[in-house]
């Protein structure tokens, strides 16, 4: 049974000042949020139509807890998230979730109408278009990669949902391929699994995004097949199969929006408290704290893997952003207000405040990489900016 969204009561207190200067008239919603959510004494920035300028041949920077900080700046952040996922696609050619995929998700309130959003979607729909002609990706071996074409699939239909209310033609096709590859238990079995979470280590992830895709489309497309064996198989599995990280408590809590068999209320409560207990002092949330997942050690004398049979016991692995960062923060705060919490509740305002203070130069909010290595790029930051995003644009 579908579930009404929850509502989420009082918006978020805060004042409304005037601006220092003229702004243009680039809609209602963006000089609401930037008005009430940015410092009093900036000037509102406005935002701009120009994606041009990307180097795409040139690496992504490595991202680093200690790049220089800055001052909160939502429209610094669209640009920086704008520029990792255009240049994606132009550089890898694919949809990855941890940078062009969730980017799709972007708010509207926000995105509607920036050409970075109109491109990013273009290409998803072009290289879905592909498939057609070329066959679906593959790996190294020949099989198909099965976490390409579904995650792609779900978030193009939470873009579509948000940006215009309907599926469109790739999206639907995208969807059609994804069913085709589903097993009959409910999950896609060949789903990526590198030791690379939150996104690529488990099924979980793959099944509950979909999930959450399903519970935005229209009824017109989930009522019939093969979308509804899919997701009653999906809710299946959903229900048989234990919730075990935190992470996955989270994506829970979201997709119970959509479906309230999912979980009982007594249930959501004990997971929204569980993620409420797990906010730091500093109002942040910390990645690592929502699996059984470790960040990079400290490094003595080359790299180290973290797993436990390798790990140098006179250097044990210790936690890093402990007081939180981009993408644990930015994620809970979603997945809360997603399941009913108010954005007044003082601990939703609380993490909003270390999105506030935390924000780099750059208009990232990084998150440090949870692969177990040290050598991996922190793409992770993209993603925690995206949510951050997502989190700003809700709880105006």
């Amino acid at each position: 049974m579908n579930k009404k969204p929850t509502g989420f009561g009082p918006t978020l207190e805060l004042n409304y000042p005037s601006p220092s200067r003229s702004v243009p008239p680039i809609g209602i919603a963006i000089l609401m949020l930037l008005s009430s959510l940015c410092m009093a004494a900036e000037p509102v920035p406005t935002i701009s139509k120009d994606v041009s300028g990307i180097d795409y041949a040139a690496p992504y920077p490595e991202y680093s807890s200690q790049d220089a900080a800055g001052a909160f700046n939502v429209e610094l952040a669209a640009q920086f998230i704008d520029g990792a996922a255009v240049k994606w696609g132009k550089k890898y050619g694919c949809v990855t979730c941890h940078t062009n995929g969730h980017y799709l998700m972007v708010p509207p309130k926000l995105f509607k109408d920036r050409p970075a959003a109109q491109q990013v979607r273009n290409f998803a729909e072009s290289w879905i278009d592909s498939w057609d002609h070329g066959g679906l990706p593959t790996n190294s071996k020949g099989y198909v990669e099965t976490e390409i074409v579904v995650a792609p699939a779900a978030f193009l239909a939470i873009n579509n949902m948000q940006m215009d209310g309907k599926l469109r033609p790739a999206t639907r096709n995208a969807l059609d391929k994804a069913w085709e590859l589903q097993s009959e238990h409910g999950h896609w079995a060949d789903w990526l699994k590198c030791e690379w979470p939150p996104f690529e280590q488990d099924d979980h992830y793959g099944v509950s995004l979909m999930t959450i895709a399903m519970g935005m489309a229209p009824a017109s497309y989930t009522s019939v097949e093969p979308a509804r064996t899919g997701i009653s198989r999906m809710l299946t599995y959903l229900t048989s199969h234990e919730a075990e990280e935190v992470h996955h408590r989270a994506m829970m809590l979201w997709a119970s929006k959509y479906y309230d068999e999912l979980i009982s209320d007594q249930t959501r409560q004990a997971w929204i408290d569980e993620l409420l207990a797990l906010q730091k002092v500093s109002g942040g949330w910390a990645s690592g704290d929502l699996g059984n997942w470790r960040q990079r050690a400290p490094e003595t004398g080359g790299y180290k893997h973290l797993d436990p049979d390798f790990v140098d016991r006179e250097y044990p692995p210790v936690m890093v952003d402990a007081n939180g960062d981009g993408y644990g923060t930015g994620f809970v705060l979603y997945a809360l207000l997603q399941a009913g919490v108010p954005a007044s509740h003082s601990q939703i305002q609380k993490g909003i405040s270390w999105l506030k203070r935390n924000q780099h130069a750059d208009g990232k909010w990084f998150t440090n990489s949870l692969r177990n290595e040290f050598d991996t790029s922190n793409f992770l930051t993209h993603t925690g900016t995206t949510f951050a995003l997502m989190v700003l644009s809700e709880a105006m």
